[in-house]
């Protein structure tokens, strides 16, 4: 299958010049089902900044990677202020230099109002949307212009991100922590609204932190890591099964403590493979490669650059 939308750098495909619409329902929250719910429009005149890729990066066209296994998305980031940032991965292990947004006050606003935030890709590698959980704890999802609120009542979870494809539908699905420890999975459709949830499992609260983004294992399906309170980082191995997306841990090594944030973005370096982002407690950025392989799902980290302990969201 081939595709037409994407760009590519060195061999991988680039993510597509993005146009987000923030979701900013200022309105105050009402209690409700943690399950998703219908859609609702976005209140008029609370849309957040347009975000477009980087054009150098972004230099030759051709078809996208059609497995959407490593994605390669760009790095989006929100200072305390609420202003808006991206980095577009420079296909050699690196960030280009950063991006603003349209930063005004009314999307600072509208990004003051954001507690957790995820991008989600779709099966050809690109970015297709954000979900984003407001401080009143509504999830919303938002891409291109158009937005609608998919879940009311989200207060329980202290954990919501994105992974990839993990139960068969071509969007990436949805995982959420709650308080409790237990992991939940929302299945995603073509617009962004969510299935009703499923229970992964609990336990999961002895994890610090949880992230991942595509294929760590070269087998097409998406996998995650998750750090525990000692510093190690283990992998789940994604089975393809939305009733049991993951397979046992396999433990990946420690030393992980040194980081306050784990993110994926997918393929940086270009070579195909799933990398991971880790962010240490002086503000530097980490690209840890992935190899594709279950037992070493990552190479020894490189540098990416400093200053990113200024941003509160980064996905």
């Amino acid at each position: 299958m081939t595709h037409t939308n994407g760009r590519r750098f060195g061999g991988r495909a680039l993510p597509r010049v993005v146009t987000t619409a923030i979701a900013a329902a200022l309105v105050a929250g009402t209690a409700g089902t943690a399950l998703a719910d219908g859609p609702a429009a976005a209140p008029a005149g609370k849309l957040g900044p347009t975000v477009t890729a980087d054009k150098t990066a972004a230099a030759k066209a051709t078809v996208a990677d059609p497995s959407g296994a490593a994605p390669f998305l760009v790095l989006n980031a929100i200072d305390n202020k609420g202003d808006y940032y991206s980095y577009q991965p420079n296909g050699k292990g690196g960030l280009t230099a950063r991006k603003a947004g349209k930063n005004t006050n009314a999307s600072r606003n509208a990004w003051k109002q954001m507690r957790l935030a995820t991008q989600r890709h779709n099966q050809f590698g690109e970015g297709d949307g954000h979900y984003y959980v407001q401080k009143n704890n509504e999830a919303w999802f938002a891409d291109k212009g158009f937005s609608q609120r998919v879940g009311t009542g989200w207060s329980m979870y202290d954990t919501v991100f994105s992974p990839g494809n993990l139960g068969g539908s071509a969007y990436g699905d949805v995982l959420g922590r709650d308080k409790s420890g237990v992991l939940w999975i929302y299945q995603a459709d073509i617009i962004g609204k969510l299935s009703a949830r499923k229970k992964v499992g609990g336990g999961w609260g002895q994890f610090t932190a949880i992230a991942g983004r595509g294929d760590l294992t070269g087998d097409g399906k998406t996998d995650i890591v998750a750090r525990d309170k000692s510093g190690t980082l283990w992998l789940y191995k994604g089975t393809g099964d939305l009733n049991k997306p993951f397979a046992g841990r396999t433990k990946i090594g420690g030393g992980w403590n040194k980081f306050d944030l784990l993110v994926g973005t997918g393929d940086v370096d270009g070579d195909g493979h799933a990398d991971l982002l880790a962010r240490d407690k002086s503000g530097a950025l980490w690209l840890y490669k992935g190899t594709g392989k279950q037992n070493e799902p990552f190479k020894g980290s490189v540098k990416v650059g400093t200053g990113f302990g200024q941003y509160r969201l980064m996905f």
